[in-house]
């Protein structure tokens, strides 16, 4: 991941919990799930970021997990971009993770091709009723381009996923404490037998449109779904 940003447009580095920004995880039951790494002691400073704010979640081509290769024209992951998020705690065990948004992609493209070849920001509103605290944000890429058969353990043998995690001090300005009523475990949130993560279909015979993401519903969703998505980084420019 490469950086978060707020709609004030103030761009900071975040602490990458993980060693190899291009490695993904295979296997859904592996503590490496969590951010890539298991390992929740490093406390960093947090970004700060308001309940009236949009998290903007910007991947550099460098650390691009979406990118196999530098060529922006070369092989890149097909796959949906979730994100959830879980209050802070230094145990990766005690994180109960729960879904702020969700997005496969439109007719043409998956979300993550858009990414990698556009160098495309995500924009995350902030849930207006979350309750103020310390947040793990935890992205996640899922590519499906080998997701078509299981290996000899039963492990999904091709679906690839690139989690991340940063760190924010939320703050509600509108004095509103409202919580998850249904939370999840990283690892455990998957099986690898998902439908979604199983394409018995393949990936050239799935479309972005009609997939169904993994996980969870979204908590505390918009009424209307999520308006512009998926911003350009020249917009920041």
């Amino acid at each position: 991941m490469g950086s978060f940003r707020n709609n004030a447009v103030i761009k900071t580095s975040l602490y990458p919990r993980y060693t190899d920004p291009n490695y993904p995880v295979l296997d859904v039951n592996s503590p490496d799930m969590v951010c890539r790494t298991p390992d929740m002691s490093y406390q960093p400073t947090p970004f700060q970021i308001y309940s009236d704010d949009t998290l903007f979640l910007q991947f550099d081509m460098d650390t691009n997990p979406a990118i196999i290769s530098d060529d922006k024209k070369g092989q890149h992951i097909w796959g949906p971009c979730i994100v959830y998020m879980a209050e802070a705690s230094a145990t990766s065990s005690a994180l109960k993770w729960f879904k702020v948004f969700e997005y496969a992609g439109d007719k043409d493209r998956w979300c993550s091709e858009s990414i990698a070849l556009d160098g495309t920001v995500l924009q995350v509103p902030m849930k207006k009723n979350l309750k103020t605290g310390y947040y793990i944000v935890r992205t996640e890429i899922i590519g499906l381009n080998m997701a078509d058969g299981l290996n000899s353990n039963g492990n999904n043998m091709g679906a690839q996923f690139y989690p991340s995690c940063g760190l924010i001090a939320f703050t509600n300005v509108h004095n509103r404490t409202k919580v998850p009523e249904t939370t999840v475990s990283i690892p455990g949130v998957y099986k690898a037998t998902d439908p979604s993560l199983l394409l018995k279909a393949g990936i050239f015979n799935t479309k972005a449109v009609s997939y169904t993401i993994p996980g969870p519903a979204e908590f505390d969703p918009p009424k209307r779904g999520h308006p512009y998505i998926l911003l350009r980084p020249e917009t920041f420019n």
